[in-house]
């Protein structure tokens, strides 16, 4: 298995029990060697545990972690790769920030720092995988799903998106969740047979420190008393939605491969995502912003031929 965002939360849960399975290598990305040995001694230092420095956010980050992460594959004592949960995410108060490379920090690091992961790995993948990426209820835009936490999604030109500017740093994480399910559904039309992409919705988590950058009073009330409605629809906690992503992520999923490939799983059921996450205009033209701002574009250029066919290539 290979994860990113797995420090704390559900990640941190789900790497718990994945290092716990005698016959599972875990491998996953930190954004520091220092943040990486502090996840080492939290789980123990299990022996099949592997780690490489990957920040989400920083472009030429990812390039020397998937580096890493290639040569890992070709280790004959880690076991094949079978599944890739993209975790990491973020959450923040304003749009004005940037990343290392001077895109939207939660564009960046939710939706351009996956897509170079998987796209620079992507030849080293031998069937069967499921890329798994953590969705959200709150790309819905509907109160049940965020209980007024958080507001609808606002989707506009991916060029706009991916600059930093003024603006709710909150909606753009729901708008961010809306461009995951496009790039599953793009993701999973291009992918060869025994790559199957999807997304996993967690549910609504609270408690968990995607309000850390909200107002004291929100922080107290997301740590302390939300927690109280996981009795409620698409609430969960990180204990039970970890349970559930273990299915899809090492193929024990009663829901079948077909319905699983470009699907959304609902922390254990397949649901349809909104109607707007269906638009396969948006969702060619997101995929090809994002090979162009990750260079997988350029990479895909024969010397004096013509651009090979845009896309992660397999």
């Amino acid at each position: 298995m290979l994860s990113t965002g797995i420090t704390s939360g559900m990640g941190l849960s789900t790497a718990r029990m994945s290092t716990t399975t005698p016959d599972w290598t875990v491998v996953a990305t930190a954004r520091s060697r220092a943040r990486a040995d502090e996840l080492r001694t939290l789980l123990g230092d299990p022996s099949n545990f592997r780690y490489v420095v990957c920040d989400q956010a920083d472009l030429a980050g990812i390039r020397d972690g998937d580096k890493q992460i290639v040569e890992l594959l070709a280790d004959p004592a880690v076991t094949p790769l079978r599944s890739i949960v993209l975790n990491a995410g973020i959450q923040t108060n304003s749009t004005a920030t940037a990343t290392a490379d001077g895109f939207e920090v939660t564009f960046g690091t939710n939706l351009i720092g996956p897509h170079l992961l998987v796209g620079t790995i992507a030849n080293a993948l031998t069937a069967p995988v499921r890329i798994i990426a953590v969705g959200s209820g709150t790309h819905y835009g509907r109160f049940r799903r965020s209980y007024g936490m958080v507001p609808p999604p606002r989707w506009e030109a991916p060029e706009v998106l991916a600059r930093p500017r003024e603006g709710d740093g909150i909606r753009a994480y729901s708008t961010s969740k809306l461009g995951t399910l496009y790039w599953v559904h793009e993701l999973a039309r291009r992918a060869p047979r025994g790559i199957d992409a999807l997304c996993f919705d967690p549910g609504m988590m609270p408690g968990m420190g995607l309000a850390r950058d909200r107002s004291a009073i929100e922080r107290f009330g997301w740590k302390y008393l939300l927690p109280a409605m996981n009795v409620l629809a698409g609430v969960s906690t990180p204990e039970r939605s970890r349970t559930h992503l273990a299915a899809p992520e090492t193929g024990t999923s009663p829901i079948p491969e077909s319905d699983l490939r470009g699907g959304y799983v609902e922390i254990d059921r397949l649901v349809p995502s909104s109607d707007e996450s269906h638009d396969e205009d948006r969702e060619v033209e997101l995929f090809e912003f994002l090979d162009a701002a990750t260079g997988l574009v350029a990479e895909q250029v024969p010397a004096g031929g013509r651009p090979a066919e845009i896309g992660v290539h397999f």
